[in-house]
């Protein structure tokens, strides 16, 4: 084989990393920038439109749109599960709470993804508060997580579906007590799937090169 036909080889294999990269990297990130005023009326209008969204929800929802800056962020989540089994709310048979919630998470998490919006951080809550003023009192936490959304828009589009609505009687089931707010972020050590993804695929790349010039040299 001579060595064009290697160089060949190797420009193949970075570009195909590189290629993947770029796929991914145009589905991760929100390149549609902050909501327009015609998204948020749309969005407003399903929002209205939910007898289970309160007034004080709404006025939160509509401000969170108002004060988009395009980027991605987190919802920063904290449950607590109702002590011992519950009879599911479609078949009444008994279920843990975590198992119910499950039924809500699952179809949720994979339209979600598709959105590029995926659980960061997720686990079960180990002691009480370690530090806490002017609050009331812990009412038992059980869980928390943290789920990346690529954008408000997202998870707009999420929750304000009719099939979001079906499910959500699950969680509302599953769970006694609990609140999310969203948070942009400001820095961290957490890596980003921007970093490890690259460095992933670059790895990939570099093993493929040295199995080939291996196997060639053999």
């Amino acid at each position: 084989m001579t060595m064009a036909s290697v160089n060949m080889i190797s420009v193949s294999i970075w570009g195909a990393a590189l290629l993947l990269y770029l796929i991914f990297f145009a589905w991760h990130e929100n390149w549609r920038g902050p909501l327009s005023e015609a998204e948020i009326a749309f969005y407003s209008a399903r929002i209205d439109a939910n007898a289970n969204v309160d007034e004080g929800q709404r006025a939160t929802l509509k401000k969170f749109m108002r004060d988009d800056t395009g980027r991605a962020f987190y919802m920063v989540n904290l449950l607590a599960f109702p002590s011992g089994k519950l009879a599911h709310p479609d078949s009444g048979a008994s279920v843990s709470p975590p198992a119910l919630l499950q039924e809500y998470y699952r179809p949720f998490i994979k339209k979600m993804l598709a959105r590029a919006s995926y659980p960061a951080i997720t686990g079960t809550v180990v002691g009480g508060y370690i530090e806490a003023w002017a609050t009331e009192a812990n009412p038992g936490w059980s869980a928390s997580g943290l789920v990346r959304y690529r954008s408000r828009r997202d998870l707009l589009t999420g929750v304000t579906e009719a099939s979001f609505h079906d499910g959500h009687a699950y969680k509302r089931a599953a769970i006694s007590v609990t609140f999310a707010v969203p948070i942009e972020s400001n820095g961290g050590v957490l890596m980003s799937p921007r970093l490890w993804v690259a460095l992933a695929l670059t790895t990939l790349a570099a093993l493929g090169q040295v199995a080939y010039l291996t196997l060639r040299a053999g």
